[in-house]
């Protein structure tokens, strides 16, 4: 009598380093999720924050002069609603200004990570997955690393560009935005358009793929994922585009 043969032994991610992590993410992101699944995932969340905050500081000098502009025209926008307001007023608050971009910028990368891993706790519930939220922190995280890139390439941008002729974020985005003029184009539009920038495309993929892997969505709604992620993202940028409009009357 034959013995019976063994049951093959159940699949266990492959063993990878935090370095290997960031390269495979580009090319194998359902590998990188997967051996992550039950990581401690504060690791990858503040590796990335850290990073894009780093890089941020290092290239604001060159951006300067974009947030120069930016800060005229918002001038120009808070005079022109509140004209008993002078020159010299507003430029006293230029100073300001400046902490309230270091400050905000260093705030609202973390900030936005927390806030992407509740969305796609939420949404693996909504679709059919189950996730806890640490493992939904490690999938965001993961998921913006592409933000490391699209920083870096505004960083070259920024050195090799002539920054002084520019008046917008939005001329230094790898999507449609950067080709219409940031001061004769509505802010909505320019808000939506940046939806579309590859970056921004690239982390929406990753994140569908996270919430497909570790997050037991069905296979077959992964694009529903990705267009309810696309979409959520949307909300605050169009949010802040429409104030912008508001403002600027």
């Amino acid at each position: 009598m034959t013995e019976p043969s063994a049951s093959p032994a159940p699949a266990t991610p492959d063993k990878a380093g935090l370095f290997e992590d960031f390269i495979d993410i580009f090319g194998s992101p359902a590998k990188v999720f997967a051996r992550r699944a039950q990581a401690n995932p504060m690791i990858s969340f503040l590796i990335v924050s850290i990073v894009l905050i780093a890089l941020f500081f290092a290239s604001k000098n060159a951006m300067a002069p974009i947030f120069d502009a930016q800060y005229q025209k918002g001038i120009a926008a808070a005079m022109k609603s509140n004209p008993s307001l002078t020159a010299d007023q507003m430029a006293k608050g230029r100073g300001f200004a400046d902490i309230a971009i270091i400050v905000t910028v260093s705030i609202v990368i973390p900030i936005s990570l927390l806030l992407i891993a509740l969305v796609g706790f939420v949404c693996a519930r909504v679709f059919g997955g189950t996730i806890t939220y640490a493992t939904a922190l490690m999938v965001a995280s993961y998921a913006y690393v592409p933000r490391i890139v699209g920083s870096i390439g505004v960083m070259i941008q920024t050195l090799v560009l002539d920054t002084t002729k520019l008046t917008s974020m939005h001329q230094l985005e790898l999507g449609p935005g950067r080709f219409f003029d940031p001061v004769t184009t509505s802010p909505l539009l320019l808000g939506l358009l940046s939806r579309f920038d590859i970056i921004t495309l690239w982390v929406t993929v990753l994140l569908a793929i996270g919430l497909v892997t570790v997050g037991k969505v069905p296979r077959a709604k992964v694009a529903i994922v990705a267009i309810a992620f696309w979409l959520i993202g949307a909300i605050p940028v169009l949010f802040g585009a429409w104030r912008e409009a508001s403002a600027a009357g």
